[in-house]
């Protein structure tokens, strides 16, 4: 058993406490199971291509979201693939802690093998990207594809049109898209470090960890002069496809996910380009203590929060990283009432406390500084159908009501985004309130 399966079983063990429920929270306990099955079946049918066998091409990579077009075509639509990606790994990581405390073991077995062939997307875009650019069909280097679903496979999907940056990109030599990005890697940072600490599997964990490593490690780069630069360059044709002012601000962090992850602080990856110094480390206080200042931070601010939730590294105030999210969850909040959550990023601080769990300090927990009350309502009002924004006939929008009207609790500034959405930020958030906040299970 790996080191991470053996920190699960304690941290399982912690979570079988006696609970009394009333009639009617376990009426909402038993609706909010059924949306969450509704929504898992919902995401295998319609939201991807669930083949079973992950080395083929488009399978096994949510889509964003589905439409209808004025022509009445349907169109399937991935962007930011690996960002989806990332929140589907922990998904699959929570939902496997989740059956394993229920005692439902043959169901936890099932979702291992769905992380299993999760795992395998990734080495997919990673192995598949450089033949974009012309070139060989590599090792997996860290320059993965965002996805990899093609204008013919709309059928598969049992839609009219696929709509994909590999779609729209994939062959022109001199395009930048469909590459590499910090963001990308932020969402994937959270849902590897969940299979790592919630996993049994050895060989899973070790292959998560090693998917995060080479994201890294695709970030750092040196020149034909020995200058390192913190930005993604193409190794097929060179191109600058992220330049290092967007990276170099976080450098200290995403050196620092690369030590959590190899569990090696002395490698050269974790010190590249000064990111082990006062100075790195000291940028990285500064944003934190100051990101809010910007009113429209909508990515950073997510890059930050959940860079925080990973890393285990707070801003000023509070006593705990998982505190200080609520906290900051809570300001943003209410910087941004136009969004109608009542927390933004409302995963991020369970998140934190599923992985540092033992190190929080006593009285300073997520459950001890938000009532379960909140997560509460917020899965109470998801919608039976999915959440949705569709243009009708008569140009007006049947749109779900808040905080359930945008793309994804997750990132609520997709206010105009329209179709079928995934409901991954439903069933995420499900999931860790169950571990966080345990309930009596729901057979």
């Amino acid at each position: 058993m790996s080191k991470f399966g053996s920190l699960f079983l304690g941290f399982a063990a912690s979570l079988l406490l006696p609970l009394t429920f009333s009639p009617a929270m376990a009426q909402h306990a038993a609706a909010n199971r059924e949306k969450y099955d509704t929504y898992r079946e919902r995401l295998r049918n319609r939201f991807m291509f669930y083949s079973g066998d992950a080395t083929m091409q488009a399978s096994h990579l949510p889509m964003e979201c589905r439409y209808r077009q004025s022509d009445g075509k349907e169109v399937v639509y991935w962007a930011d693939g690996t960002w989806w990606l990332g929140h589907y790994t922990a998904l699959l990581a929570t939902e496997h802690a989740r059956l394993l405390r229920e005692g439902r073991v043959a169901d936890a077995d099932s979702t291992l093998e769905e992380l299993r062939m999760a795992l395998q997307v990734y080495e997919r875009l990673d192995r598949e990207a450089e033949a974009c650019w012309g070139g060989e069909t590599a090792a997996p280097n860290g320059f993965y594809l965002r996805d990899d679903v093609p204008k013919g496979m709309a059928s598969v999907f049992g839609a009219d049109v696929v709509r994909s940056d590999y779609a729209l990109r994939c062959g022109q030599l001199q395009s930048t898209s469909n590459g590499p990005s910090q963001d990308q890697a932020w969402a994937s940072y959270m849902g590897l470090a969940l299979v790592t600490q919630l996993v049994g599997d050895t060989s899973l964990c070790r292959q998560a960890a090693e998917i995060a490593c080479r994201m890294v490690k695709i970030m750092q780069y040196t020149d034909e002069k020995g200058k390192t630069h913190w930005e993604v360059r193409n190794p097929v044709n060179g191109l600058l496809v992220q330049k290092e002012g967007d990276i170099r601000w976080l450098r200290y962090t995403h050196a620092r996910v690369y030590s959590y992850f190899s569990g090696n602080s002395d490698a050269m990856e974790s010190r590249f380009d000064g990111a082990d110094g006062a100075l790195a480390r000291r940028t990285w206080k500064t944003i934190q203590n100051n990101y809010r200042i910007d009113k429209n931070g909508k990515f950073n601010w997510y890059g930050v929060l959940v860079l925080s939730a990973v890393l285990n590294e707070k801003g000023s105030g509070g006593k705990s990283v998982a505190e200080w999210l609520v906290r900051e969850s809570k300001a943003l909040a209410k910087k941004r009432p136009d969004y109608a959550q009542p927390l933004m990023f409302p995963h991020l601080p369970l998140v934190n406390q599923l992985l540092y769990d033992s190190l929080i300090p006593a009285g300073h927990t997520v459950r001890d500084a938000l009532e379960a009350a909140v997560y509460e309502q917020l899965l109470d009002a998801a919608p039976k159908e999915g959440a949705h924004r569709i243009r009708l006939n008569n140009n007006s929008m049947d749109t779900t009501a808040a905080p359930w009207h945008t793309l994804s609790l997750f990132c609520p500034w997709h206010t105009e985004s329209q179709g079928e959405f995934n409901m991954l930020d439903y069933m995420l958030l499900y999931n860790l309130y169950q571990l966080v906040y345990p309930q009596v299970p729901v057979k």
